[in-house]
Formats: structure tokens, C-alpha cells, sequence
């Protein structure tokens, strides 16, 4: 009997697995789980449960750069830019669709934190921007 260790939905279980022979020759495969039923010819014994994993807390957002300033908005991740929504000199309110980032094939909005002017645009359309780089500036 081999043991080996499963995982079903984040839950991990330990898993008994015996090889018995058939009538024909051949090998037909038997288990036994912690979490479903067992087979009548398998051994009673109780099955160990593995401890689930932690579950990951929800990321926070990303704190600012030191040298980004009160007003910056600055990226959450690398990507490139595919859209600018604002001009300078035009007023946003709190969760306007500033910019369109594109990381990892997937679109992200970058949104107003506050509201206010924008004062600066540092980035244009296609390019490429890392972490914590300020993308325009909120006054």
C-alpha cells in the first residue's frame, strides 16, 4: 500500500493506495481517502488530515515611492500604458478612471484616490512603466 498526499479545493488530505490483483492477470488500482468512502476490503485505519494552508490576507494597496509626493499617482505594477482618460488641467473626482495599465495580458484600471486637478502627465500612451513610477500628478 503506497500513501501519497492529495489536494481538493485547499483542503489536503492523505491518500492510501493498494494494488490487488484480478482475475485475468491484470492490476486494478483500490484507495482509500480521509474524505469519502472506503472500499469494504481496505484496512479501518483513520486517515491523517494535513493542516489546510494559510489563506493570503487580500493585498493592500501599494504604498508610494519615498520620492512620490502627496498628489502622484504612480503604478501599482510594471506594465505599459494603453490609455490616458484625463488631459492636464482637467478635474477628477474620487474613482475616475485615470489610466489603463496593461500588465501580465490584463487590463488595470488606475483610479483617482482623490479629487483634484491634474496637474502632470509623466507617462504617454505605450509606454512601458515599473512599479511605484509616477504616472501623473494630482493637485
Amino acid at each position: 500500500m503506497k500513501k501519497f498526499r492529495v489536494e481538493v479545493d485547499g483542503e489536503e488530505f492523505i491518500v492510501n493506495v493498494e494494488e490487488i490483483g484480478s482475475e485475468t492477470g491484470s492490476s486494478a488500482v483500490k484507495s482509500t481517502t480521509s474524505a469519502g468512502s472506503r472500499s469494504s476490503a481496505a484496512p479501518k485505519t483513520k486517515a491523517k488530515k494535513a493542516a489546510p494552508k494559510p489563506k493570503k490576507e487580500p493585498q493592500k494597496e501599494m504604498a508610494a515611492s519615498a520620492e512620490a509626493g502627496e498628489g502622484d499617482v504612480v503604478a501599482p505594477m510594471p506594465g505599459s500604458i494603453l490609455e490616458i482618460n484625463v488631459k492636464k488641467g482637467e478635474t477628477v473626482s474620487k474613482g475616475d478612471t485615470l489610466i489603463v495599465l496593461e500588465a501580465m495580458k490584463m487590463e488595470n484600471e488606475i483610479t483617482a484616490v482623490e479629487a483634484g486637478t491634474v496637474k502632470d502627465i509623466k507617462v504617454r500612451v505605450g509606454d512601458s512603466v515599473d512599479a511605484e513610477d509616477i504616472l501623473l500628478v494630482i493637485e
